[in-house]
């Protein structure tokens, strides 16, 4: 009976294509799950491109609004409060004093990031504030739109 090998190489030989295939089908998933992480991060990007030309497009409406001294300019602006799952910041920063300003949207867990340059008739505060609902008024004692969540 010892040297009988016959069955030996039918359960050999189903065990070796159960380890293939589980290899196989492993690759697969490791190879795929890295595709659709890099799709999120790019439509991450997308979304806060397309949500950065419309925060700086209305800020762009309030300035021209506040046009002067003694106006009085409360401009709300809807934005969605997630991209790609994730939530995100708006930093306002300064780039050429007094007009002209830099949105840069970042997430909390990717890397997804968006630059978009505004120019306004006004000069906006710095300041962060988080997606969701916007709130831009125009402060005459400082001459600033000033921007906050609401």
């Amino acid at each position: 009976m010892r040297r009988d090998r016959r069955a030996t190489s039918t359960a050999l030989g189903y065990v070796l294509s159960l380890g293939i295939a589980g290899i196989l089908v492993s690759g697969l998933i490791v190879a795929g799950g890295g595709l659709v992480e890099d799709q999120r991060d790019q439509s991450a990007r997308i979304e806060l491109q397309v949500i950065g030309q419309t925060v700086a497009d209305d800020l762009a409406s309030a300035g021209r609004l506040a046009d002067c001294d003694s106006c009085t300019v409360r401009l709300r602006i809807d934005v969605p409060s997630r991209v790609a799952g994730d939530a995100y910041r708006i930093r306002i920063v300064e780039v050429d004093p007094p007009t002209v300003h830099r949105l840069v949207l970042t997430t909390g867990r990717s890397d997804a990031a968006a630059n978009v340059t505004v120019r306004t008739r006004r000069p906006v505060a710095e300041t962060t504030v988080t997606g969701g609902t916007l709130i831009v008024e125009y402060d005459p004692a400082s001459g600033a739109l000033e921007v906050r969540n609401d």
